[in-house]
């Protein structure tokens, strides 16, 4: 974490789908929602170059989720906000657009999700044409694993037929639940040599995982805040908590011993030693 940070923002944990390879289902934490005015203090103690709304949960159920982009915004943050798309109307989509977003994600990992969503995404798409604005750029994120492999090519047509921008992908990683595998190296690469070739033909964006590496690159530029603010180094160690409050001051947390004795263990970690994010 050097310079000016990069935070993912949880704003809730509750979560309106039940999504079978989504890890929060083995999750036992308190739900519940970001208070509005502490993120607000957070964001004026910490400016991060880069906030991303996203967590364990849907951002959209959060009822201030306009405000806190549009504060963040308003404070020289770049706003990402990833979202499963089904609670978007036109009313908060125009709202979102005005409120200096710079990217929606809408998350899926099935063909007939996109279906179920496609209808959100078209109206995104079309507000952006008829405001005739450039920001936010409208993304759908897939997560690869072995039960979707077959599906890939196709979600990456339909993206673009759907006239989003891009569409970003990145791999599964489920720790408690053995059903949803990873591709294998071999079994990746075949499928993004693939995916390249359709990007290239299409001439669309398609954005592709990056390889793992210690130290892990998450750790060290960015952290993850809960919805009840604890601050942790990734989504995937919301145990991990490495300060706690509104207040952190997140380049003195750089600085001190448990975030510099935790990047010094790196793959000790069991949860780190078997991440391949």
């Amino acid at each position: 974490m050097l310079g000016i940070p990069i935070v993912q923002v949880e704003p809730t944990n509750h979560c309106n789908r039940d999504c079978d390879i989504c890890m929060r289902r083995s999750q036992s934490r308190a739900l519940g929602f970001m208070d509005l005015e502490g993120f607000k203090a957070f964001v004026d103690l910490n400016k991060p170059s880069y906030i991303g709304f996203h967590g364990w949960g849907e951002p959209l159920l959060h009822r201030g989720i306009v405000s806190m982009v549009a504060y963040a915004s308003s404070r020289g943050s770049v706003t990402s906000l990833i979202t499963n798309g089904t609670l978007l109307s036109e009313e908060l989509a125009e709202e979102l657009f005005k409120s200096g977003l710079r990217e929606l994600v809408f998350g899926v990992y099935r063909f007939k999700m996109l279906e179920e969503v496609s209808s959100k995404i078209a109206l995104a798409v079309g507000l952006k044409e008829r405001l005739r604005v450039k920001r936010p750029k409208i993304v759908v994120d897939v997560t690869v694993y072995e039960d979707n492999r077959s599906e890939i090519l196709d979600l990456v047509r339909e993206a673009a037929n759907l006239g989003v921008e891009a569409i970003n992908m990145h791999r599964i990683f489920n720790l408690h639940d053995p059903r949803h595998r990873a591709l294998s190296p071999l079994e990746e690469q075949e499928l993004f040599d693939e995916v390249k070739r359709l990007s290239r033909s299409l001439k669309f964006e398609v954005v592709l995982p990056k390889r793992h590496e210690f130290p892990c690159r998450i750790a060290r530029y960015s952290v993850f805040v809960t919805w009840d603010f604890k601050v942790t180094p990734c989504c995937f160690l919301y145990n991990e908590v490495l300060a706690e409050g509104p207040h952190v001051k997140l380049k003195e947390l750089a600085k001190s011993r448990a975030y510099k004795e935790f990047l010094s263990r790196g793959g000790l970690n069991p949860t780190c030693s078997r991440c391949i994010i």
